[in-house]
C-alpha cells in the first residue's frame, strides 16, 4: 500500500474533475458557436405503426415500426419518385368525359380519292351534272345532261368535255371506261313503266359497245319530307321506291352490281335528308358527292 500521505485530498480531486467538465463544455460550446449547422438536429418524419406496417407488410411488428424515422428528406424523394405526376393525377376525370354522337369522329366518311374514278364514266341527269359543277370530278369522267333519261341516252346527243357532241352511249363507246355508273330514273318516274325497256336497252348497248366495262347501277334518289310536287317534277317516295326495285331487279338479271346509295343519304322513313339535299328536296348538295364517291369507293371498287 502507498503512503498515505501521497494521496491527494477529496475536494482538490472534484475541483479538478468539475474543471475539467467545465473546460470541455466550453470547448463543445466554442465549436457549435464556430459551425451553427451542428445545432440543428435533422428533421424526421415519424412513421406510425399503422403506416408503416401497411408499406412493408405484414411480416413487419407494430413495436418495430413505431420505432422506426425517416428522414424528411429521404420521404420527399421517394414520394417524387412514386406518386403520378399532376397531368396524370386526374385520369378519371379524363376518360369520364360523355360520348358526342354527332362529333367529326362520328360522321359519314366523305374522303375519297378523285384519282380512283379518272377511267370511269358516270352517265345521268341533272343530279349526275353536280359531280363536275362541284368539282368533284372531272368533266370528262361525266356524260350528264338536264332532263336526261335512259332512253335519251343512247338517242339524244349532249355537249361533252372534249367540245364534241355525242350521247351517252356514243361517248361512252369512245371513252372504253373502266367502269360505267348509270344515275339514270329521276325523270320519268311519273310514267315509270315506260321507262322500265329503255332503261334495259340501255343497259344491253352499254354492255355490247363496251364489253370490257363494268357497269353498276346507282339508285334513284328520293325527295325530303317538304318537298313539294312541282319542286321535285311530282315524283313521290312510293314512286322512288318502285323503280329502285326495278333497278335492282335488272341488275340481279343481267349480274350488275347495284350501289344503293339512298341507304345514306334516307331517314328511317326513306326521305331525303336535309343535310344532303338542296332546296328543292331533290338536288344533292356538294357533301353529298363526296359521300356518294367515298361510299362507292369503299364498297365497290
Amino acid at each position: 500500500m502507498g503512503d498515505p500521505r501521497n494521496k491527494l485530498p477529496r475536494s482538490v480531486v472534484v475541483l479538478n474533475v468539475i474543471m475539467i467538465v467545465i473546460v470541455l463544455v466550453i470547448c463543445v460550446l466554442v465549436v457549435m458557436l464556430m459551425n451553427p449547422q451542428l445545432t440543428k438536429a435533422p428533421e424526421v418524419e415519424k412513421t406510425t405503426s399503422s403506416s408503416v406496417s401497411d408499406d412493408v407488410g405484414d411480416g413487419t411488428s407494430a413495436s418495430t415500426a413505431a420505432t422506426t424515422t425517416t428522414p424528411k428528406s429521404s420521404v420527399s424523394m421517394t414520394k417524387r419518385s412514386t406518386e403520378p405526376t399532376e397531368s396524370a393525377a386526374d385520369p378519371v376525370e379524363e376518360t369520364e368525359e360523355p360520348a358526342v354522337p354527332d362529333t367529326e369522329d362520328n360522321a359519314p366518311d366523305t374522303a375519297y380519292s378523285r384519282q380512283n374514278f379518272e377511267n370511269d364514266l358516270f352517265i345521268g341527269d341533272s343530279i349526275t351534272t353536280g359531280l363536275y359543277l362541284y368539282n368533284k370530278l372531272d368533266m370528262k369522267n361525266v356524260a350528264a345532261s338536264v332532263g336526261y333519261t335512259p332512253y335519251k341516252a343512247y338517242t339524244e346527243p349532249i355537249d361533252l368535255a372534249d367540245g364534241t357532241a355525242a350521247t351517252a352511249l356514243e361517248y361512252a363507246e369512245k371513252l372504253q371506261p373502266k367502269r360505267i355508273f348509270i344515275m339514270l330514273g329521276s325523270n320519268g318516274l311519273v310514267s315509270a313503266a315506260a321507262m322500265e325497256d329503255s332503261y334495259r336497252t340501255l343497259i344491253n348497248k352499254l354492255s355490247a359497245s363496251c364489253p370490257d366495262s363494268m357497269l353498276y347501277c346507282i339508285s334513284v334518289s328520293p325527295v325530303t319530307t317538304d318537298s313539294s310536287l312541282a319542286a321535285s317534277g311530282g315524283i313521290t317516295n312510293d314512286m322512288v321506291t318502285e323503280f329502285n326495285s326495278f333497278i335492282k331487279s335488272v341488275c340481279v338479271e343481267q349480274g350488275i352490281p347495284y350501289i344503293d346509295f339512298n341507304s345514306q343519304i334516307t331517314d328511317a322513313n326513306g326521305y331525303f335528308l336535309h343535310d344532303y339535299a338542296e332546296a328543292d328536296g331533290l338536288h344533292f348538295k356538294g357533301i353529298t358527292y363526296d359521300l356518294m364517291l367515298a361510299y362507292i369507293e369503299n364498297n365497290y371498287l
